[in-house]
């Protein structure tokens, strides 16, 4: 009985999440903006590496 108080509340936050969900209509993510991005990221990461660790 003591597994009901685990239980609700998992189903009760399961059903508002996938309420926001497909209220919301969450797509999944453009992968040519992901490509653009890494590719920026890369750039920048090379511009800035020195050999060194600044803290």
């Amino acid at each position: 009985m003591i597994w009901l108080y685990f239980l609700i509340p998992v189903v009760i936050i399961g059903g508002i999440a996938i309420y926001f969900e497909k209220k919301s209509g969450m797509t999944p993510p453009d992968e040519n903006k992901q490509a653009e991005k890494l590719g920026e990221v890369i750039n920048l990461k090379g511009n800035n590496s020195s050999g060194t660790e600044n803290v």
